[in-house]
């Protein structure tokens, strides 16, 4: 099973209780798609016997849909209905021979581990021999002598803060928050004319919780994940751009405290709860995932900022990490660019430019494709 798949089978999909996917009883569409969405939304909230009814439905629409047989086999399993789940999940591997997960889960219930990959007794067919080798790179955490050759074709775009929570402010009045916006507007202008499907996380001057922020890029299935802000410093010199992705420990007590300031509204918002008391199995792949993206996320940065400098008058900074909670949860490679400083006479006057705003978006453009 690809990295890919573990978002795609909804593994360790986050749903949204902001409005987006309001489904009181099973009202839109009715494709197979949205069925699906709507019983992952349902085994999210423990209502199992609704997330059951409309995956049924699902499956009876598309018999051969792994991902909706893999949710079906989830809310069966929160029935306690371990038959009928471990039939769901084995119809699940039967379509899609690399849902690791659902072969797992079938074998857990059924209580027959799987027998290491050692000596097969007859030749392993070439799916089998794929399956192996994926599970190796995983294991290796996907180290290759040239890097990952990560192809991004949708782009979730966050404008940093909104709304009541300005974000910094210079000292002729320029708040970040708006410049943030223009330039995440103008971004996905232009990566909507090219091959790249772009999504943005607000379109307007108002406050998104961070948690949300994250479900927007887990729910669109993006590829990429950029959070564009405007960093400050007490003192008026420091200038230039940085690039960060996500890491438990910072890499510097500088990059510690663009972490604490870009952390600081989680005050408002409603913080995620680790569930207790049993081994939560997708809490435990969710990590190791995330590990995985972290990786990524480091040598996509890396990558970008040369290339992004390249575009930009302003001076480089460098890349960086620290725990920011806004890509924390991002099931895909995420960074956050931080576009010079407010703090800064000579990059606020640049930054209040309409002009030099479309050239910063369009560095990050060719930064990114």
């Amino acid at each position: 099973m690809d990295r890919r798949s573990f978002i795609k089978y909804g593994v360790f999909s986050a749903v949204s209780s902001y409005g987006l996917l309001s489904i009181p009883g099973i009202s839109f569409g009715e494709t197979v798609f949205d069925l699906s969405i709507s019983g992952q939304n349902f085994i999210q909230k423990k209502q199992f016997v609704k997330a059951t009814a409309v995956l049924e439905k699902a499956v009876t629409i598309d018999p051969e849909n792994d991902w909706a047989f893999g949710l079906l086999g989830r809310a069966y399993n929160g029935l306690g209905k371990k038959r009928e789940a471990v039939i769901a999940f084995n119809k699940a591997v039967k379509i899609n021979p690399n849902d690791t997960f659902s072969r797992m889960m079938a074998e857990m219930l059924s209580q027959k581990p799987l027998p290491p990959p050692k000596k097969p007794k007859k030749p392993m067919t070439p799916l089998e021999k794929e399956a192996l080798k994926e599970e190796k790179e995983i294991l290796s955490k996907i180290k290759s002598a040239e890097g990952l050759d990560y192809k991004i074709s949708r782009v979730v775009i966050d404008a940093g803060h909104g709304g009541f929570d300005s974000g910094a402010i210079g000292k002729n009045g320029l708040k970040e928050k708006d410049v943030n916006l223009d330039i995440a507007l103008k971004l996905h202008k232009k990566l909507k004319a090219s091959q790249i499907k772009s999504f943005l996380t607000r379109t307007g001057d108002y406050y998104v919780p961070l948690s949300a922020r994250t479900v927007t890029a887990n729910q669109y299935k993006a590829d990429l994940f950029v959070s564009i802000h405007i960093n400050a410093n007490k003192n008026p010199k420091p200038h230039g751009t940085e690039t960060y992705f996500c890491s438990e420990k910072a890499s510097s007590k500088e990059a510690q405290k663009v972490a604490a300031y870009e952390n600081s509204v989680l005050k408002f918002d409603t913080p995620y709860k680790k569930k207790t008391g049993y081994i939560d199995i997708e809490d435990i792949l969710f990590k190791f995932e995330q590990k995985l993206n972290w990786k990524e996320s480091d040598q996509l940065a890396n990558k970008f900022q040369d290339r992004f400098q390249k575009e930009l008058p302003f001076k480089s900074r460098g890349v960086h990490s620290a725990n920011f909670y806004v890509l924390r949860r991002a099931q895909m490679p995420s960074i956050l660019l931080e576009m010079g400083f407010i703090s800064n006479s000579t990059n606020e006057a640049k930054l209040s430019s309409p002009v030099f705003r479309d050239k910063i978006a369009n560095a990050i453009f060719k930064g990114l494709v």
